[in-house]
Parts: C-alpha cells; sequence; structure tokens
C-alpha cells in the first residue's frame, strides 16, 4: 500500500512505540481509528481528482480508476499459474481514450503511454493487458452514471405515446392515487420536470418527483387569464 508522508509518518510512530503499548487493545483501537481516518481522507481526494470524468459536458462516475499493483497470482483453487508474477503495469502497456479537444493527461516521468486514442464508439476510458492470462483490463464509467439514464430516454420515445394515452383517461379515475399519479406524469411530460425515486430522509424529494402541492397553487383567475397553474417550485439546471 502505498501511503501518503502523513499515514507513513503515523505508522512509523506505531512501529517505534514499545510491546507494553501495542499490546493494549485500547491503544490500538485509538490508533487504527485515527490512522485509517487519514487514509480514508487521501482516498476521498484521490477520488476526486480522478474518479470522474466529463463526457459531452457532463461530470461522469469512473467505475474503478486504480490498476491492480504488482504482486503473486492467486488464482481460484489450484490454477495452474499460481505463483507467477503479475507484474507491475507502465504507462508504455496503457492506451488511453480521450476527447480530440481534450489535453492528454502527463505518464509518469520517463514514460510516455502506448497508445492515444479519440474513439467515442467505445465505452472505455483506458485499457491494457495483463501478463498472466493475457486479459484485457478497462477503466469504464460506473453502472450509476448518467448515461445509462440516457439510453433509458432513448428508448422512451418507442413507449411515451401509450404512457400519454393511459395518463389522460387516469384524470377521471375513482383512485385518488392513480389521479395524483396521472397529474403528476403530466407535469413530468408537459412540463420536462426532473423525475427521480425516493431516497433518504436527508434528500428532498418523494416519488417520481420532487413536485409537491405546496409549490402548486390554482386561480380561477389571474392576470385576466381563467383557470391559472402557478409553480413556487426549485429548477434543477
Amino acid at each position: 500500500m502505498k501511503l501518503s508522508e502523513k499515514t507513513e509518518e503515523m505508522a512509523g510512530f506505531y512501529g517505534r512505540m514499545g510491546h507494553e503499548c501495542t499490546s493494549k487493545e485500547q491503544f490500538n483501537r485509538n490508533f487504527f481509528e485515527d490512522w485509517t481516518a487519514r487514509i480514508k481522507k487521501q482516498n476521498k481526494e484521490l477520488t476526486e481528482k480522478y474518479g470522474y470524468c466529463t463526457i459531452d459536458g457532463h461530470k461522469q462516475k469512473v467505475s474503478n480508476f486504480k490498476i491492480e499493483p504488482p504482486g503473486l497470482f492467486r488464482g481460484r483453487g489450484t490454477h495452474p499459474k499460481m505463483g507467477m508474477l503479475r507484474r507491475r503495469v507502465e504507462a508504455e502497456d496503457v492506451a488511453i481514450n480521450i476527447g480530440k479537444e481534450a489535453q492528454v493527461p502527463s505518464p509518469p516521468s520517463g514514460h510516455t503511454w502506448k497508445e492515444v486514442r479519440h474513439d467515442n464508439t467505445v465505452s472505455w476510458l483506458a485499457r491494457w493487458s495483463e501478463n498472466i492470462l493475457g486479459s484485457t483490463k478497462s477503466i469504464v464509467l460506473d453502472h450509476s452514471s448518467d448515461l445509462k439514464k440516457y439510453e433509458t430516454a432513448r428508448k422512451l420515445k418507442d413507449h411515451v405515446n401509450r404512457i400519454r394515452d393511459e395518463y389522460i383517461p387516469d384524470f377521471k379515475t375513482k383512485d385518488m392515487l392513480i389521479r395524483q399519479r396521472a397529474v403528476a406524469v403530466y407535469f413530468i411530460d408537459k412540463l420536462a420536470l426532473r423525475t427521480g425515486n425516493e431516497k433518504d430522509d436527508e434528500a428532498d424529494t418523494v416519488d417520481c418527483c420532487s413536485l409537491r402541492v405546496k409549490h402548486i397553487s390554482l386561480h380561477e383567475e389571474n392576470d385576466g387569464k381563467r383557470y391559472v397553474v402557478c409553480f413556487d417550485f426549485p429548477v434543477n439546471t
């Protein structure tokens, strides 16, 4: 594990302590709580720097931006290649895929990338081959990436007319919940409201979107117009 200067210093403090201290449970518990807190902070900083990319102007999360360190291959069961050396992956092994206008990231000092390409027909951001099984490893977008939502939106065009045909008659149904859902879907459809789902108590979202009764006021007449709906609704841009 590559430690930051501060976490390595703190590990040195622990290593220099005598057995009398390090044999005490409370001492070890307090040390590891403080030490792992510093490592978590380091990982958070790395994630903020390398854990996101920009695609078509949108910030997207990267699933795993770390390459496995060198070591001995373990495999499963009695794998015939167990014990072989998994060599260190160098910049010369790595092909990166970025936009044509993007600045090429600098490889480690004294190294060059295997390849720099600008291919928008593939989803990988970087890839390399590992030496034991010869398989290709890739850095890709996280499964929770918004791009997955875009693909769902593309499929929606084949169903939107059916959805509209269903929610309009539901305005007059006797079931209150169905009527409420129909009105919410109508507003989502006509006003392009951002949809979502239920979150934890900290998030101000409920059900299919954040629209609530308190955000709407109905007027039989307003500014000379009849049957006016006024919104006081937070808009996401």
